[in-house]
């Protein structure tokens, strides 16, 4: 049983961490600061941006299924359209865009005219975005048990600070990694993304199949 946990705790926080992608968020958070931003300013931006990404992706996991219910939607109709823009994030991931599904130029422009940028948009939407929501409300939705919760809870206990690591760290990482080879991390990543939202959608489309036709 502990085994099976820690499985079901690994895989949650593989998929969250890798559709959150702290890495292609840090790049977005150095390039909105100044390029003057001292160390601690990088440090507070990064500590206020996941603290608010953290309560934001527990009230949606701890109430996904609540609100899902109160509109009657079909769990795995959200796995079909969850895997469309999953899928949509993978792609632009290895094609080299990073989160480009959560953000737009307007917004980067407007974000840069802001005094804080920690909550909005570094923390909704580049971190908690579509992609991200969507797979917290599946993994609440398909949550029957209190070991699913605990999973789904200490996995975005576990993500949440290992994203504020790198974000406190960006400089230093980009700095060792170059933009080529956070680009190549960013396509791996995809490529993760990209299988998750395959296997979502292939899931979602049996099951909707086998209810229509039984």
């Amino acid at each position: 049983m502990i085994l099976d946990l820690l499985k079901q705790i690994l895989g949650d926080t593989i998929s969250v961490f890798t559709i959150m992608n702290p890495l292609s968020v840090g790049v977005i958070m150095l390039s909105l600061l100044d390029d003057n931003a001292s160390k601690q300013e990088i440090k507070q931006t990064a500590r206020k941006s996941v603290k608010a990404s953290f309560i934001t992706m527990l009230v949606i996991f701890l109430l996904g299924t609540y609100i899902f219910g109160f509109f009657g939607i079909s769990t795995n109709g959200l796995k079909v359209f969850g895997g469309i823009i999953l899928l949509t994030m993978g792609f632009n991931m290895v094609q080299g865009y990073g989160k480009k599904v959560n953000h737009n130029e307007k917004d980067q422009k407007a974000a840069q005219n802001r005094d804080d940028i920690s909550i909005v948009p570094l923390a909704i939407p580049v971190t908690v975005g579509a992609g991200l929501a969507t797979t917290l409300i599946t993994m609440s939705v398909e949550a029957r048990v209190w070991q699913d919760y605990l999973s789904g809870v200490l996995a975005i206990v576990i993500c949440s600070l290992a994203a504020v690591l790198i974000l406190q760290r960006m400089p230093f990482i980009k700095k060792t990694l170059g933009i080529n080879g956070l680009k190549v991390f960013n396509r791996l990543m995809g490529l993760i993304v990209g299988s998750l939202a395959a296997q979502m959608i292939i899931s979602g489309l049996s099951a909707l199949v086998k209810t229509y036709y039984a």
